[in-house]
This record gives C-alpha cells, sequence and structure tokens, in this order.
C-alpha cells in the first residue's frame, strides 16, 4: 500500500492553517504533519516531521518576502516540495517564486481540487502553474525565442492570411487547409510560403509561436 503523502502548512494566519488541515483530511492519500507560521519556524518542522510537500502562503503583501525564504528551504531540505500558495496572479511574482525553487504555483480562487491535482504533479516530479499563470510564462517565453529570430511583430495580414495562419497554428496540414478553403494543395503551399516569408518565420514552429504571440490564436 502506498504511504500518505505528507504535508507541512506554512501560512501566518492559523484559521487557514485549520482550513487547509481539514480539506486535506478529507483527502484519502494526504495527510498534515505540522504547521508553521514563520518560515525559521517551519525549518524547525520540517526537521522533525520530515514532510514530502509544504504549502507555503506566497501573497505579496505578507510581512517577510516569503518566496525568498523558499531558498534556504530548498537548500536545506532539497527533497521537499514547495508549492508557492497566492492570491495574486502577476507573472513577474510567479516568475520570482519560480526562480526561487518552488515546484508549484497556485493561484489561491481556484478550488481545493486544483491544490490537490498540484500536491499529486509535484510528487511525480513534475511543475506545476495555475492555468493563467501557465499561460503567461508560455506567452513569455514565445516571446523570448520569437525575439532571438527575425520574425515581424505586428505585420498587417489580409483575411487570408490570418486565416491561413490560424489553421497552420491549429495544426492543419496543407491537405487540410486546401479542402477547407477550397483551393489546391500547390495554391496552398504558395500561400503558405509567402506568409513565412512575410512574417520572416522560417518553420511551421515559428508561425505558431508568431500566432499565440500576436494574440491570433488562443493556448
Amino acid at each position: 500500500m502506498k504511504s500518505a503523502t505528507k504535508i507541512l502548512l506554512l501560512d501566518n494566519h492559523q484559521m487557514v492553517r485549520q482550513g487547509l488541515q481539514q480539506l486535506i483530511a478529507a483527502k484519502p492519500g494526504l495527510t498534515v504533519v505540522g504547521e508553521a507560521s514563520s518560515t525559521q519556524e517551519a525549518m524547525v518542522q520540517i526537521e522533525t516531521s520530515v514532510p514530502h510537500v509544504v504549502l507555503m502562503d506566497a501573497d505579496p503583501a505578507i510581512g517577510e518576502n516569503r518566496v525568498e525564504s523558499a531558498r534556504p528551504i530548498i537548500a536545506k531540505f532539497p527533497a521537499v516540495k514547495i508549492i508557492a500558495l497566492s492570491s495574486g496572479s502577476e507573472l513577474q511574482f510567479a516568475l520570482e517564486a519560480l526562480h526561487a525553487g518552488v515546484a508549484g504555483y497556485v493561484v489561491k480562487k481556484h478550488g481545493v481540487e486544483e491544490l490537490f491535482r498540484a500536491i499529486q504533479v509535484v510528487m511525480d516530479y513534475g511543475l506545476y502553474l495555475s492555468p493563467e499563470i501557465s499561460s503567461e510564462v508560455t506567452k513569455r517565453f514565445m516571446m523570448s525565442y520569437l525575439g532571438r529570430t527575425s520574425a515581424r511583430a505586428g505585420a498587417v495580414l489580409n483575411d487570408r492570411e490570418r486565416s491561413l495562419l490560424q489553421m497552420v497554428a491549429r495544426g492543419k496540414r496543407n491537405k487540410e487547409i486546401a479542402k477547407e478553403i477550397e483551393l489546391g494543395i500547390k495554391s496552398v503551399e504558395t500561400y503558405r510560403s509567402r506568409l513565412m516569408k512575410k512574417l520572416g518565420c522560417d518553420s511551421a514552429a515559428a508561425l505558431v509561436r508568431y500566432a499565440i504571440c500576436e494574440g491570433i490564436v488562443q493556448i
């Protein structure tokens, strides 16, 4: 039988810790082994209770820089996974948390099932980000990558070019595109080649990145 995932709660507010403990107690396979109201207290608790996961309040408004305090915890206890819980969905704050070494970033407005999903993902050695954060991180990466290519951001596209770009970004092949817009495959290949040249993209992947960065398709 698989042993329960041990969790330590790190939050300034006792009421919040009690609420989380009750929610976690009702979930099979999870158990709370300790609570702490400060990073220093958490370090002591981790030493004695050896949790697998620390659920850490990471709101920007709290007194100590909780995101930065993840660093010494991870340095001393590298096996412990830290999930930051925050009411903020600002990309910069989430990136700071990732740089500090957290394994998960969960926006508090979501339901408890997302928290359980995050715990499962990090225990499987993955990285978990709430959907809106994941989307923004992906866009930031795409824009950074696009910035290192010759792609021409903000190019003016006509209706046919925009439609073609959307279909390519959604993974449609030339044969599928030709059937949908009732043109020959050779014509589609020509239009696609012209579009790539116009946008400065050298591959289908670059076209997809361009479409995402410009908001032509949603991820």
